[in-house]
Order: structure tokens, then sequence, then C-alpha cells
């Protein structure tokens, strides 16, 4: 598979929870709690410092990392727009 291939596969796996799995039905990803929200936050890394030339971005520059975790369940519509950018690229 081409790298791109791979990143559909992966944005569809996160928008159709399921559809990878064959025995069982394609869902809405579950909500998550507010305890499960702060865990993953505490985990994740807050920033990332580039070592060496990356595309335009030259060595020492400092990205932060910004977690978002939704509180509700993403709509039809979102999904129905997530299905139509897969399915016409």
């Amino acid at each position: 598979m081409r790298s791109g291939e791979i990143k559909k596969i992966m944005w569809a796996n996160y928008l159709f929870y399921g559809l990878n799995d064959k025995t069982g039905p394609v869902t809405h990803l579950a909500l998550s709690t507010d305890e499960e929200n702060e865990e993953r936050i505490s985990a994740s890394t807050s920033s990332y410092t580039t070592e060496s030339n990356e595309d335009t971005f030259k060595p020492d520059i400092i990205f932060e990392s910004f977690q978002y975790q939704a509180r509700v369940t993403i709509s039809d519509r979102a999904l129905l727009a997530g299905f139509l950018m897969i399915w016409l690229k």
C-alpha cells in the first residue's frame, strides 16, 4: 500500500468504529469519561522539538501538542462528510 492509502484507512477506522471487525456492527465512537480524558491528556507529550530540518521547519523549533477529547458524539452529518471525503479521494 502507498502511504496515502494507509492514512485513509486510519481515518476511516477512526470515523467508523468497528470497520475492520467483520463480526460486529459499525458504530459511533463511545464517549469518554472525564477521568479517561484527563488520563489521556496527562499521558501525552506536551511538546515536540525538531532535531533536524523537517520539510520547511528548521532544527530546534518547538511544536506544542494540544489534545481535545470530545464530550459529545460525532454527528451523522460529520460522518457523512468523512465518508464522502474518503470515497471521493
